[in-house]
C-alpha cells in the first residue's frame, strides 16, 4: 500500500510540473540558475626588489581578460605600462590546466635566479604555466622555502601534473 501511495505522489508531482511548463508562453525562458559561475581574474605582479634572490612583488593589478593584461604590459593605454618600467614577463601561471582559469603574470628584469612565493589565491592554486625564461628552467615547489622535490619546466606546461594545486614557491632560472 505504501509503495503505491509513493508512486501516486511521484506521478502527481510530475503531472503538476508538466502542466506548469505547458502554461509558459512559447519562447519563454526558464529562470536562470542561481549558482554563480566562478569569476576569472587576470593579474600582473611586478618584482620591486630581489634582495637575496627573493622576488618581492608590488600589489596585484587585475583585469577581467588576458587581452587587458597584454595591453597593460605593452603600454596600450591601460594604466602605467610595465614595458616602460623595464620589466619583462618572466612567468605566467594559470589556475586550470591548458592555460585556463584565472592567471597571474610575473614581471621582472631577469630570469637568472630568484624565487616568487605566490600569495593569496595563487598559493596552492596553479595548474599550468607559460615559460618565458629561454633555456633556463622554471621550477615549482610545494615547500614555501623552494626546497625538496619539485617540478621543472623548460617550456610551456599545460599541466603541472602531480604539482597541480600544490605550488607554494616558484624558482626562475
Amino acid at each position: 500500500m505504501e509503495r503505491k501511495q509513493t508512486r501516486n505522489t511521484i506521478l502527481a508531482t510530475l503531472t503538476i510540473g508538466a502542466l506548469a511548463l505547458s502554461a509558459l508562453p512559447a519562447g519563454a525562458a526558464l529562470p536562470a540558475s542561481t549558482a554563480k559561475e566562478p569569476v576569472e581574474k587576470h593579474c600582473v605582479v611586478t618584482v620591486v626588489d630581489d634582495t637575496d634572490g627573493v622576488l618581492t612583488t608590488g600589489p596585484e593589478t587585475c583585469f577581467d581578460t588576458e587581452k587587458e593584461v597584454d595591453a597593460y604590459i605593452n603600454g596600450n593605454s591601460i594604466g602605467q605600462s610595465a614595458a616602460r618600467s623595464g620589466s619583462n614577463v618572466i612567468g605566467k601561471h594559470f589556475t586550470s590546466t591548458n592555460y585556463g582559469g584565472s592567471s597571474v603574470t610575473v614581471l621582472g628584469t631577469t630570469c637568472s635566479g630568484g624565487v616568487w612565493r605566490p600569495t593569496g589565491g595563487w598559493n596552492n592554486n596553479i595548474e599550468s604555466a607559460k615559460h618565458y625564461c629561454g633555456s633556463a628552467r622554471t621550477r615549482f615547489y610545494a615547500s614555501s622555502s623552494c626546497s625538496g622535490s619539485g617540478r621543472s619546466i623548460y617550456g610551456d606546461a599545460s599541466s603541472l601534473g602531480w604539482m597541480n594545486n600544490k605550488t607554494s614557491c616558484v624558482r626562475y632560472g
